[in-house]
Order: C-alpha cells, then sequence, then structure tokens
C-alpha cells in the first residue's frame, strides 16, 4: 500500500472534529515528505482544515456549513498528544477549578514542556507557558499544588490563609512517595518561597520533610506572605509570616 493510501485510510478513521498532527502517522518518521503532501491534499480538497501550522482536523457539516472544532477539543490537543500528556491547565483556571476563586478567565494557561506561546484561537484564548518540571498523568497533581503554593498571594479573590488550607488537604491525600517526590519537584524546579511554604504545610500535617528542602533555604531570608503566626505556628521554623 502506498504512503498517500495509508495517510488516506488513518484520516478515514479519525473522528470528525478530531484535532491531529503528523505524529499520527507512523510513516512519518521514515518519509515525513510523503505523508505532508498527502496530508496537504486533504486540505486542498477540503477534506481536512488547517487549524495552525501542523495541525489539522476533519470537518462536520452543518446546516450552515461545516462546523467549527470545539474550545474543549483545542484545549485537549494543547494537553495530549498521541494519547500522552504533554501539558496542564494552572493559573486562574486551575484556582477556578479548585473552588479557589470565582473568576473565570479569560486566558486559560497551560504548562508545557516547550516554548511559551499565546494562542489566540477565536473564541479561546491559551498561553501555553514553559516549564522545566516533567509534565505526566502522574506528576501532574503534584504540580498543581506546587504551582498554587507559588502563587498564593496572586489567587484572585482568595486569602492566602484559605489558599494554603486547601492545599493541606490536599497534602494529607498522598502517599509518602508522592510526598517525597513533591519536595524533590519543589527543590528541582521551585522558588525558595514555594518551598518554605510546602515545608510548613508538611510541618503543620505532620508528614515527613526531606532534610534537603530546609537546607536549601537560606536561614537569614524572610517569606512575607501575610499568614497569622498565632494560627500557622509552624510559620516560625519556616521563616514565614
Amino acid at each position: 500500500m502506498s504512503i498517500a493510501a495509508s495517510v488516506n485510510r488513518i484520516i478515514d478513521r479519525t473522528p470528525t472534529g478530531r484535532i491531529f498532527g503528523y505524529e499520527l502517522f507512523p510513516q512519518y518518521r521514515e518519509s515525513p515528505g510523503a505523508v505532508v503532501r498527502a496530508v496537504n491534499r486533504g486540505v486542498d480538497t477540503g477534506r481536512l482544515e488547517r487549524i495552525e501550522k501542523g495541525r489539522f482536523y476533519k470537518p462536520r457539516s452543518g446546516v450552515l456549513g461545516d462546523v467549527p472544532v470545539s474550545d474543549e477539543e483545542r484545549l485537549r490537543d494543547a494537553l495530549y498528544r498521541n494519547g500522552r500528556r504533554v501539558g496542564y491547565v494552572t493559573g486562574p483556571a486551575l484556582y477556578n477549578r479548585l473552588g479557589l476563586t470565582t473568576q473565570v478567565p479569560k486566558t486559560v494557561a497551560i504548562a508545557v514542556n516547550r516554548a511559551t506561546q499565546t494562542k489566540d484561537l477565536g473564541t479561546i484564548r491559551m498561553k501555553l507557558l514553559s516549564r522545566r518540571a516533567p509534565i505526566s498523568d502522574s506528576t501532574v497533581p503534584l504540580l498543581e499544588i506546587l504551582d498554587i503554593l507559588r502563587d498564593a498571594r496572586r489567587v484572585p479573590d482568595a486569602n492566602v490563609e484559605r489558599v494554603i488550607q486547601g492545599m493541606s488537604k490536599r497534602l494529607t491525600e498522598l502517599t509518602s512517595t508522592e510526598l517525597k517526590r513533591l519536595q524533590q519537584f519543589a527543590l528541582d524546579y521551585y522558588n525558595p518561597a514555594t518551598r518554605a511554604l510546602l515545608g510548613m504545610l508538611l510541618t503543620r500535617c505532620q508528614k515527613e520533610v526531606l532534610p534537603t528542602l530546609k537546607a536549601s533555604l537560606n536561614p537569614t531570608t524572610r517569606f512575607d506572605l501575610g499568614i497569622d503566626p498565632n494560627e500557622w505556628p509552624e510559620s516560625r521554623a519556616w521563616n514565614i509570616r
């Protein structure tokens, strides 16, 4: 079977409205030029629509013509590639999903392991934020906690104490292995204030704190987060106020 025929067969099996790229075609690794030409022919004939460079979908016809690709599908395409997690929602959209704020952002921030980029796609605006921490289904819940601790003072319509109370609850739901991994991510990818706040919450929850977490902090540095030391006595040991 020719490469063009193989590409067409895969396109036939692809659901309408599903965004895909050249990675959908196994032949792309060996014969990228032939795959690109076959896909481009699909665009030229109207069988496919190009949504952006290297990303395509099969349009679905409606009463008023072709139905635009859904916002949910655009978001899915930013979060997953070939069934593998490659990004996660962070920032205000994450705070809203977890009930930390009622504000609904106009731009959805997505953490990815590639370059920062803003995509204005008409009905949805996405900002891809470059992150170094490894992104997978197992790491995302941990990275969400660390992102919120890092941004604790910037959550709209929420005070810091309410935010960290919510994160304390999430810490109690993690296994000891996950807690160690969480602390290692904090050490490798997050700032001192985030590490100090994590240490304080782990202490409060009576969870094991890695010695390296405390050792990574300058003992003369103070972190001003606006919390009440009487309500959070553990804050003193972590130089948080």
